[in-house]
Order: structure tokens, then sequence, then C-alpha cells
């Protein structure tokens, strides 16, 4: 054993870290309807219970780290399907890297539902089920997909944020999610929802059913399952206004469609010009011409197309899920308990067709010999290859037109997640309790989509007549493969042989698997009793194997498709752990002293990739009287790679990037020039008065490859919390927490932007930038710009969480009650920094850099009388800023020509309303409901300048931040009995 694993399983051994998985026999106290903060202090020892953070039984909110609860009461009063909308309400909870409504346009992600702790990642945030971790639901991550966890069968939702590595492991750097699941129930509970926009669309369905029941003597046993099926329809961009049409700094409407268009636009092309003759009319009215909606002829460019007629806001996804959860006790040293999930997720994307480019795409246009080329343009032809003047001679006709009669770029999944928890837990002896358990959890998602065949498609873009006047494939070869000719002039006029033929003889597919297994053994209890309670510990060891495979179709990894190569990608990794916790109470019930206690945690992690890793936190909670306590803790997080992170290998891109280079003359004095004719290649092209300088084919045909880096080592979070907790005994109902949080996130996995690595080069000379680089020889050009994973990034964040909850009996009328919460961040601090040499940028209240509000609040308003209650819920976010800025701002001054304030967002409040009523007694009951969501249809910001930072693709906003769907009616019936 190594001198470091000795020491820190001494360390352990001696008491120091975590206890069973979440404790499935343990129930919080009754929260009062719809809490979202957790239940009043408990009072004695028979209260105490396991709370996410830590794996020591302790009162609910006597927690060293803030914890936020969600009950189902909460759940249900927000009419609440995919509890990732719920969520994403609280103040803690970050912009989502993947939701319905920025999801369209992913290849393989759309429909998937994440959570993103204090926006610092998806992948920094853990999400758990019953203490336990899920099977990541994203290839080659550690991202889960909450689509797989019924609504219905949620007993409440545990975030706790900051650092939980010590007691979670890896992934924990932002904090936990932690869904417990009910485990308790006797009978049946069936509910059916259907919900409608104000403007009749956006349809969604959901009916659940679960049912339980105990079983044996003394009901030493008992299970429990859900059955749940939902369906929502999603939304396209033109069923609003505010998306209805493509935008750009040309404002909304034609003058910024695409020029990709439906009918294609065409370009005569000199074999002496590449870039085509639009410089040189020669005295001709256009280089370019097109075609009306009749398909005449028209010179220019002609109709653009209008991109958002066809995409959507928001993605549908339609669910099949069952759960089942059951224990059986047979004696109190044995208990046995499993549970299972089982998850069907079916998503889509609608995106619009294709857009070809005969030069970039497919590498040659159209022979002027070609027969499909109409008459007028013949002439056209004739007249400037007899007009005798050699610029004006046209060998090729180059076109760019969006393929929809061939193929639709959208795609559908497929996603079969299965997961499977059980073990054994029990008592040992007096105050010692073990567990131990083994999860295996497996996703299976196939992607697919139509494609075309780059080879296929240069076949039939070059035709002839054969001997009967028939317009065949040049190719004789082609032509007896099935050679279909294509034909492109004009709105509609792709035969459909021809879009068989250049379809791709089998779909653009991946299928992914991830599979995930983890064994873990613990044991919790006290070790001794000092003079003012007993000294507690939990200690253990887990096991966690993972595996992700994603195995695309041979076409894509060949590059022979419309996307760029793409290669597949298999990797895995183990891990073995120690763990262990221990809390320690110093003085109790003293002058000035109700409590203090001191709290430590640690992990020793033996990851098969990075090798050891150690995590640590330290706490403590000091309450000088009864109601008021202090709290404390200071962590040391770790996040080890993932998979696609270390395994992925290589894949094709073409970014679009600048060159500083561009442009230098032999005295230029910009700030990149000295370095650019440093380099042999730009020197001579600037000798004798001559000027470095791309063409636009040269600028299209860079290309690049991102990949993952096996060097990669763990990244790097400290995190400080410090609040207090209030819960006056004279004023039940009432509790107040505010907390501080610090964050520092360092060695970050992240890539160095292209444009960083271009300009750094030129600036330092460091490998860091210059391996990234590589230029022409002959040339000087730019050729390739690589963006592999490496630690390099850092994110600092600060801010204050405010919780604040009351609720009483008024007495009003009978049994009326009335009930507050609210939940409030402040953000002191959002810092981001994506290698050494870049400028920091604070993301706090701007959509390009963080996505972070200033101020963030969730409250709601809760009023019951006998069989009826009603429930308002209101969020705030506060105002933010859209900010463009240029490609290489702030690493030079000739390129720090930043925009600053640009789009003013104003504040928005959401807000929600449900009633409710039922009829009947507590065991045999109906209850119908009727809600609204956003209210007053705030509408959300228009996001339509220059660039679009902090816009989704199709909606011409920041969809994921605000609501783009607008007011949303829904009603349900639930029946128990």
């Amino acid at each position: 054993m190594s001198r470091k694993l000795l020491l820190s399983a001494t360390i352990l051994a001696a008491g120091a870290l975590s206890a069973p998985a979440f404790a499935q026999d343990t129930v919080a106290p009754a929260a009062a309807p719809d809490a979202t903060v957790a239940a009043e202090p408990a009072q004695s020892a028979d209260d105490a219970i396991v709370v996410t953070g830590s794996r020591i039984r302790r009162p609910d909110l006597e927690s060293a780290s803030p914890v936020a609860v969600v009950d189902s009461q909460q759940i249900q009063a927000q009419g609440i399907v995919n509890t990732q909308d719920l969520l994403a309400k609280l103040p803690q909870v970050g912009i989502p890297g993947l939701s319905k409504t920025n999801s369209n346009f992913d290849t393989s992600g759309n429909g998937i539902a994440t959570i993103n702790l204090r926006n610092l990642g998806d992948s920094r945030t853990l999400v758990l089920v019953n203490g336990r971790r899920f099977v990541p639901g994203v290839a080659g991550t550690s991202v889960v997909d909450v689509n797989n966890i019924p609504a219905d069968f949620v007993d409440r939702i545990e975030v706790v944020t900051g650092g939980a590595s010590a007691i979670y492991g890896s992934d924990a750097v932002a904090g936990v999610v932690n869904y417990v699941l009910k485990t308790d129930m006797q009978g049946i509970t069936a509910r059916a929802q259907y919900g409608l926009t104000s403007r009749g669309d956006n349809p969604n369905y959901t009916a659940s059913i679960t049912g339980g029941t105990k079983f044996g003597e003394d009901d030493k046993g008992s299970v429990i399952a859900n059955v749940t099926y939902s369906k929502d329809l999603g939304l396209l961009s033109s069923k609003r206004g505010i998306s209805a049409q493509d935008c750009s700094n040309l404002g909304c409407g034609p003058q910024s469609y695409s020029s990709y268009s439906a009918q294609g636009r065409f370009q005569f092309q000199n074999a002496n010009n590449s870039t085509g003759l639009s410089t040189n009319n020669g005295g001709y009215a256009s280089n370019l011409f097109s075609f009306n909606p009749d398909n005449s002829v028209v010179l220019g460019s002609g109709d653009g197309f209008n991109r958002n007629s066809v995409r959507r806001i928001s993605t549908p996804v339609e669910r099949y899920l069952a759960a089942v959860s059951g224990q059986y006790a047979f004696s109190s040293a044995v208990t046995a308990f499993i549970e299972g999930t089982y998850a069907k997720t079916k998503s889509s994307s609608q995106i619009e067709a294709l857009a070809l480019d005969s030069g970039t795409d497919v590498g040659a246009g159209y022979s002027i010999d070609n027969p499909y080329i109409p008459a007028a343009i013949r002439d056209q032809i004739a007249a400037r290859n007899s007009d005798g003047i050699a610029d004006n001679d046209v060998t090729s006709i180059a076109f760019r037109r969006r393929q929809n009669e061939v193929f639709s770029r959208s795609n559908s999944n497929d996603r079969d997640t299965f997961r499977i928890a059980g073990g054994f837990r029990g008592e040992i002896a007096p105050k010692w309790n073990y567990e131990v358990s083994g999860v295996y959890g497996q996703l299976k998602d196939h992607t697919r989509s139509q494609d075309i065949d780059i080879s296929r498609y240069a076949n039939a873009l070059d035709a002839t007549t054969d001997a009967t006047g028939t317009i065949v494939c040049r190719d004789a070869t082609a032509r007896a493969a099935g050679c279909a000719p294509i034909n492109l002039f004009g709105y509609d006029t792709v035969s459909p042989a021809a879009a068989a033929y250049v379809q791709a003889a089998v779909p653009r597919e991946v299928y992914i698997k991830n599979t995930q297994f983890v064994a873990n053994a613990s044991v919790n209890g006290s070790l001794l009793t000092l003079p003012y309670g007993d000294l507690q510990v939990a200690f253990g060891g887990e096991y966690r194997r993972e595996k992700s495979s994603e195995d695309w179709d041979a076409l894509t990894n060949a590059g022979l498709n419309s996307g760029n190569l793409t290669p597949d990608t298999v990797g895995q990794f183990n891990v073995k752990e120690l763990f262990g916790e221990v809390d320690v109470p110093l003085l109790k019930n003293l002058p000035f002293v109700h409590s203090l206690s001191l709290q430590g945690a640690a992990r020793y992690s033996d990851y098969s990739t990075i090798g050891t890793v150690f995590s640590w936190n330290a706490g403590g909670e000091y309450s000088p009287i009864r109601g008021l306590r202090f709290r404390g803790n200071y962590a040391i997080a770790n996040r080890a790679p993932n998979i696609s992170e270390l395994f992925s290998s290589a894949s094709e891109t073409f970014p679009s990037v600048q060159d500083p280079c561009n442009n230098v003359t032999a005295t230029s004095n910009g700030t990149y020039d000295a370095a650019c004719r440093a380099i042999p290649a730009i020197a001579t092209a600037v000798n004798n008065g001559g000027t470095f300088q791309y063409t636009l084919a040269d600028t299209q045909g860079i290309n690049g490859f991102d990949g993952g880096n096996r060097n990669l080592q763990e990244e790097k979070g400290k995190t400080l919390t410090l609040g207090a907790v209030i819960a006056p005994d004279r004023v039940p109902g009432l509790s107040l927490t505010v907390d501080y949080f610090n964050i520092k996130l360092s060695n970050a996995i992240g890539t160095v932007p292209r444009s960083t690595s271009i300009s750094q080069c030129l600036a330092t000379g460091e490998a860091q930038f210059c391996d990234n680089v590589i230029r022409f020889a002959n040339t000087g050009y730019i050729q390739t710009v690589n963006a592999q994973y490496i630690n390099i990034a850092d994110t600092k964040t600060s801010g204050i969480d405010v919780n604040l909850r009351y609720g009483h009996a008024l007495g009003l009328l009978n049994d009326d009650r009335l009930d507050f919460n609210a939940q409030y961040t402040h953000t002191i601090k959002y810092d981001t920094q994506s290698d050494p040499s870049a400028p920091v940028y604070s993301g706090v209240g701007n959509l390009e850099y963080g996505e972070v509000f200033r101020d963030k609040v969730n409250a709601t308003l809760s009023y019951s009388v006998g069989a009826f209650s009603a429930n308002w819920t209101t969020t705030y976010l506060s105002p933010m800023v859209d900010t463009v800025r240029s490609e290489f701002a702030g690493y030079a001054s000739d390129y720090s020509d930043e925009i600053a304030a640009h789009n003013e967002i104003a504040s928005r409040f959401y807000h929600d309303v449900q009633l409710r009523a039922r009829v009947g007694e507590e065991s045999k009951q109906m209850e119908m409901f009727f809600g609204v969501t956003n209210l007053f249809d705030r509408k959300p910001p228009k996001l339509e300048d220059t660039v679009f930072y902090g816009t989704i693709t199709g909606t011409t906003t920041a969809s994921d931040v605000y609501d783009p769907i607008g007011r949303r009616f829904y009603m349900g019936a639930q029946i128990k009995f």
C-alpha cells in the first residue's frame, strides 16, 4: 500500500466520513403544504433523518450546508409534469444545458432535461435517486436526464449547493440534487392532466397511476409502483410572432432570409477566377441568377429562404415511465430493499433542409453543357463566351441551394433507460447501522435522420443527353448503379428518382450506449459518548464502473455525407473509493451555548484514468440560543474528466475564424503584424509592396478537429458557505435561513477558443497555442485550427441565498391556513476566464458570459380552507444585457472594439396560479385542479441585433432563460381509492 493511501485509510478508520446511501426508511417530518424548504427543526432523536449533503442522521434543517427541499405537494401545486420545469425556478438553479426549448438543433440531445446548479454546468451537478447515482442520459458524460424520473413517484427533492465530493464523489462540485422516491403507500392514486396554451397550441397530456400496499406479519413488507405516460407536442417557431421570421442586423423579414433558397442561387464561374465573375460584369446585368415562383429566370440573387418557418421553439417529447420500490424487514438486523426504473423517451427535432454549396460541400458545380440549364441562361453563356473578353468566359455554374425535395435534416430519438438498485440494511448493534447496495443502469439511445451521399450527389450533377435525347448521368458506372440526374434549377425541380439516388443508402444515425455499475458498503453510528452527546461517524467504500460508446454510421465516419467527419467514441473507467464522515458535539445546553458541534468528511478516490484524488470538507454549527443557529462549511471538491473529455476521437469541423495577419503589408504596424511577417511565407507575400490577403475560398477552407485528451486531470473546486438559521419558538411556523456562498473552480476542463490560439500563438509563441494552429508552408494561410480539451479554465462565483417560510392557521374560517415561502439568491460575482491569457468576463446580468441573474426570486403563497386550496407562485428575474464583442476583444487594442450593454433586457415577473378542490374522505377521494402558467402572458425579449449571443436558434430570444411559449392552461383530476 502506498504511503498516501495508507495515510488516507488511517484517517478514515479513525472516524472520518460517510454512511449508507440515502436512508429509505427515514422520512422527513411533515412539512406544511407547498413548502419548498425543510420543515421546522426536529426536537427529538426519533425525528432525526439523513439529509442530503451528509450521511449522518440529524434533525432536519440542522446541516452545516444549506439544503432546499421541494416536496410532492409543491410539485402538484404547480401542475408539474417534468421536474426540470419546477427546479429551474429555484434561484440556486441555473440555465440547463439541455431542455425542450434549447435542444432542437442538437444532433442527439433534443428533448433531454438536465439540471445546472450555480450555472457551473450540468456535468458539475450530481443528480441522485435515493442518494444513489443514476445512469447518465448523455453520451460520455455524467449528466442525468431527469425525464426518466416520474414526478408522481417523487416524495421530495433535496438540493445542496456547493462542493459535496467528499460525500458523494466526483461531479458534485456545484452541488447535489437528490430525488427521494415514495416508499410507503396504501391504496391507489390515479391522475390525469391536459394542457394547452391560450393560443390553442402546444398541447400536452399526462396520465399516471401509483399504487402501493403493505404485506407480511406486522406489515414488514411494502411495495409501491408507478406507471406514467406523458406527451408534449412541441411548438413551431412560426407559431409566435417573435420567432416567425429570420432576423439579423438588417431586421426581421425577407432582408434577413437565408441565401440558400429553395429555388437555388446560381453564379457564373470562370476557370481563372474561383470566386466567380461578380467583380467584372463586363456590361452584363448580373453574374447571379435565380428563379421566380413560376420558375422563370430572374437575374440577381432572388428570394431568400425563411428558415424559422420550419424550425421549432420547443421539441416534442413523449415518455413512458415505470418505477417500483419495495422492501421487507426480516428482522431489525436485515431489511432487503429494491427499486427499479424503466423509461422510454421519444423526441425529435425539426430544422430546415440542408443548405448545400457546390464549392465547399460537393466540390463541383454544373458544367456549361448540362442539359438542365434553362435556355435563357444558355443564351447568356454563349454571349459571354463569344464576346472576346476572357474574364467574362463562363466555364461552370456554382450554386447554393436548399435541399427541400431531397431530404429533411430533422432527426428522431428513441431512448431506453433501465436502472435497478437494491441491497440490505439494518442494525448491527445499538446505535450502529449498516447498508450494502448495488446499482446497475443502462441507457440505449438511437438517433436517426436522412442524409445524402456526397459521391452520389456529384454523379447526379454531371448529366448529359444520350442518343435518344434522354437526360442521364454522364458516368456509365454510376448509371449502372442507378444514378438519376438531378435538376436544381428552380422550385420543386428535383425528381423523386434523383432525390432517392443522392440519399445515403443508410440514414445518418448514431447508437449510444451508457452503462453504470456501483457497489457501496457503509456503516454509521455512535463511536463513543461524549459529555454533550454522541460522536457519530459514518464510513465505507464504493466501487463504480462506467462505460459509454457512440457508434456512427459508415458515411459519417468517413465524412462522405452532409456532416463533417465524425469518428466513433468508446471509453470506460472505474474508480475505487474510501469515504468517511464525523460529527462531534462539543458543547450543549450551556449559557450562550445552546449547541456547538464540528463536522468533517473525506473521500479518497483511485481512478483508472487519472490516478488518486482526495476530497474533503470541514464545518461547524453554533447555536447561542434555541431558535438561532450559525453554520459554516469549507470544502475541497473534485471532478474527474468524463469519458467524452478523455476518449472522444478527433472530429472534423469547419470553423469561422479570422486571421489577424489578413491584410498585413511590409509597413503595417498592427499589434500582430511583426509576428505575422516573421512567418516566412507571409514575409514573401508582402515583399515589394505586396499584401497578405485571404480570399473567401481560403477562409472557407479552414478546418479543425475537436477531440478528447487522455492526459486530462481532475477539476478542482473550493467552496465556502457561511450562514444563519432562525426558527424562533415564539413564532411557530417561521424559519429564515441566510447563507453566503463562494465557489472557486480551477483547472476546469475546456478548450482554448480557436481565435485565442491564433492570436496568442502570434503574441507569445507558446506551444499550448501554436500546437493548435497549422499554416500552409508555401502560402502562410491558416490550414487547420484544432481545439482539444485541456485543464485551463477558471470560474469564480459568490452570492447570498435567503430562504423564508411561514405557515399559520388563520382561524378566520374552519381549518383555513396560509403558507408563504420565498427563496432569493443575490449573485455578487460570476467571473469566467477561458485560459490564463484571456480576459476575465463577468456573467452577472450578462447573457453572453454566463446568463446569471443578479437577483432571482421564487415565492409561493398558498391558502387552504376545508376542501379548497389556492396557490400563487411568482418568479422574479432581474435585468440583463446582451453584449456583443469582436472575435479578438480583450486580447489586443486593435481588436478590442467591444460593444457594451447591447440589448438592454428589462426585469421580468412570471406568475402561476392553481385552484384545487377535493371531494370525499382521505382514503377515497377525488381532487380536481385548474391552473395557469405565465398568467399575464409575459413575452420574452427579442434579441435580433448583429450577433445573437444568448439566444437559441429558431427562437430569436434566449428561450432557455425566458418563457418563449406564453400563457398556458392546464386542468386535471386525481382519484384516490
